[in-house]
């Protein structure tokens, strides 16, 4: 009996770290340069309101591009969070023009994580 409690303890002990391994691995932010910033501006084409991440895909002018412009998509907070910090489904809406602040991915691609945007009327969303 006292070896079995102890194979259940081992095993209790072992699940607890994978699932912590996998919420760390989850929540990291590897993929993002973090010793800078970039902007860019252009106009918001949709936010996509969903667990577990919120992203803003933003429309920024290319004129080597052959579309005219590359799509951006910046990764942010839960709902949850972001709801909690003023945010809704309606905090940007599609057309809108503004300027955001990123950590840009590693790989090079369009993005990055979410910093701060700035409207044209210069109020910041945070």
């Amino acid at each position: 009996m006292l070896r079995l409690r102890g194979v259940r303890r081992a095993l209790a002990a072992a699940l607890a770290l994978g699932f912590a391994g996998s919420a760390a691995a989850h929540h990291s932010y590897a993929m993002f340069d973090g010793s800078r910033t970039v902007t860019v501006t252009g106009t918001i084409a949709k936010l996509e309101w969903t667990n577990p991440h919120v992203f803003i895909w933003l429309y920024v002018p290319n004129p080597s591009s052959p579309t005219g412009y590359d799509l951006y998509a910046f990764e942010n907070g839960s709902p949850n969070v972001l709801t909690r910090r003023g945010w809704s489904k309606s905090t940007f809406t599609a057309g809108e023009k503004v300027s955001i602040a990123y950590w840009p991915l590693l790989d090079g691609r369009t993005g990055g994580h979410f910093a701060v945007a700035t409207r044209v009327d210069g109020s910041v969303v945070r």
